[in-house]
């Protein structure tokens, strides 16, 4: 398996596998705390609502971190792939989720110790506060990631003929939309994280459709 297959295969079923889990999965088999409730509030209540759970939590979260870490290297190799007019720019979104995949570690690591220090009845207080900053850890991510998204779209449209031009077109107008209406259009700002992922995942069936017909 050369890198060409392995990043359309990670682009295809990377992002559609945590979504899956994480907006499909997630709220029907372990819950959804109170809408209204923010900071310690929500924090604890999520913790008590895994804790009825065992392991699900578990079982869910880790795969969901490993499938959005795969879409964010998905899209590093991506551009990373460039060679030609949008090299520079392929190389700075690549760059910016090579940086980016730190987030979803360090916060997969918070987490699992949150979960872990209020299922032993320990320093409750401490474990609410580890999952808040956990939590904390990725606010910033949305920002960057449109900027990378936004970077690769631009050496997509330079790079003419490594991908449909409405690909990179819409990478483009979506990471700049994006940067700063992400963070101050509430649930608009995640349907413009969804357009990316629905992007990455055409991305990969280009690349996969072009390696299967060398063949």
């Amino acid at each position: 398996m050369n890198i060409r297959l392995l990043n359309s295969l990670m682009l295809m079923i990377c992002p559609i596998l945590m979504i899956l889990i994480w907006v499909v999965l997630e709220p029907l088999l372990v819950g959804e705390v109170d809408s209204g409730l923010v900071g310690a509030a929500q924090a604890e209540a999520y913790l008590k609502l895994a804790s009825e759970k065992g392991a699900l939590p578990y079982l869910l979260d880790i795969p969901g971190t490993f499938a959005l870490i795969g879409t964010m290297l998905g899209i590093a190799f991506l551009g990373r792939s460039l060679q030609g007019s949008g090299a520079a720019y392929g190389n700075l979104s690549a760059a910016i989720f090579s940086v980016l995949i730190t987030i979803p570690i360090i916060g997969m690591g918070m987490s699992i110790s949150g979960m872990e220090m209020f299922n032993e009845g320990g320093n409750l207080e401490m474990a609410i506060t580890i999952s808040m900053v956990a939590d904390s850890v990725f606010a910033g991510m949305p920002l960057f990631w449109c900027l990378g998204i936004a970077l690769l779209g631009l050496g997509l449209v330079m790079e003419k003929g490594f991908l449909p031009i409405w690909i990179g077109g819409l990478m483009l107008v979506v990471g700049l939309v994006g940067i700063p209406g992400i963070l101050i259009l509430g649930d608009l700002g995640f349907i413009l994280w969804l357009i990316t992922l629905v992007l990455a995942v055409a991305s990969g069936v280009v690349l996969f459709m072009r390696r299967a017909q060398e063949y």
